[in-house]
């Protein structure tokens, strides 16, 4: 019975003594038997092997889980934080801009009212009727000409021609 070669199953650490050379004889893996839920179950030397050296932690590497765990969950802690800052932050640009909207629209009432105070038609109106002020004529309009481009200061009346 002929064994091939597999990559993990076999040991070729064993010698045939003698003046011949023959072929090198491979010798199967041994495997235990292990009980599992009642049921025997077969594992190999290597499978043994690598569950040991799984269970095994140096202080060290513990360490640097605990460390890494410690990052992780500043960052955590960070990312939340941040979240909520940004959620307050967007609820008082939404209050501020119903503030804004709401002076607004109140600017807006205010301008009507002084744009409707002084309506020309108004202001005759009210000079007119209620005050008894009378259409300035012809005769009493003086034209003068002014010799500075500026503004005028009277610092009394204006002299008839």
């Amino acid at each position: 019975m002929k064994q091939e070669k597999r990559e993990y199953g076999y040991r070729s650490n064993a010698y045939i003594d003698g003046n011949t050379v023959r072929k090198e004889e491979i010798i199967p893996e041994r495997t235990r038997r292990v009980y599992k839920d009642g049921k025997r179950v077969y594992e190999s030397e290597r499978q043994i092997r690598e569950r040991e050296r799984a269970l095994h932690m140096n202080g060290s590497y513990v360490f640097f889980l605990t460390g890494v765990f410690a990052v992780c969950l500043a960052m955590c802690f960070g990312y939340l934080y941040v979240q909520s800052e940004i959620s307050q932050t967007r609820s008082e640009i939404s209050k501020l801009k119903t503030d804004i909207s709401t002076v607004a629209s109140q600017n807006d009432s205010l301008n009507y009212s002084i744009n409707s105070c002084m309506d020309t038609n108004n202001i005759y109106k009210k000079a007119t009727q209620e005050m008894g002020m009378t259409q300035a004529t012809d005769e009493q309009i003086v034209f003068y000409k002014s010799s500075d481009s500026g503004y005028t200061v009277q610092y009394g009346d204006i002299p008839k021609e």
